[in-house]
């Protein structure tokens, strides 16, 4: 495991209405940084980060999240597993996912929206299609 520090995450206060909140699970911390930064000007976005594939289901409950964006690939568990898992939990049962991988391929996309995906994005994604999409999600576009 690394040893840089976890992009740090908006602060534990309750959100404000109208806010989006926003779960990256992503073992790559340089990742969940340029996404940190995507959000830094988008005041109505709490960005959470998770590292640990193994601790999403969980992070998930605590925090339910609007929009989890979900990296396939990951040292412990099958980011599509993990999409599998979210659609399994009450809590999480239709939040929106964005799947953010480096694979480009049919078969991927395939198995990522057989899982229950909503969005398949080559990460990392462009900030204001990814901005987009998430807003567009919510319908708040």
């Amino acid at each position: 495991m690394s040893t840089e520090a976890s992009p740090p995450e908006n602060s534990d206060t309750p959100p404000p209405t109208g806010t989006i909140t926003v779960l990256l699970v992503d073992d790559q911390r340089i990742i969940g940084e340029v996404v940190r930064r995507m959000f830094l000007d988008q005041p109505d976005i709490r960005f959470h980060y998770c590292a640990d594939g193994t601790q999403a289901v969980a992070r998930v409950q605590d925090i339910n999240p609007d929009v989890i964006l979900q990296d396939l690939v990951l040292p412990e568990i099958d980011g599509v597993e993990l999409v599998r898992q979210y659609r399994a939990q009450e809590c999480s049962r239709t939040t929106p996912v964005i799947v953010l991988s480096a694979a480009e391929d049919a078969a991927t996309r395939t198995r990522a929206t057989e899982a229950g995906a909503n969005e398949f994005m080559v990460k990392p994604p462009p900030k204001a299609a990814l901005i987009e999409r998430i807003r567009a999600l919510l319908g708040s576009a």
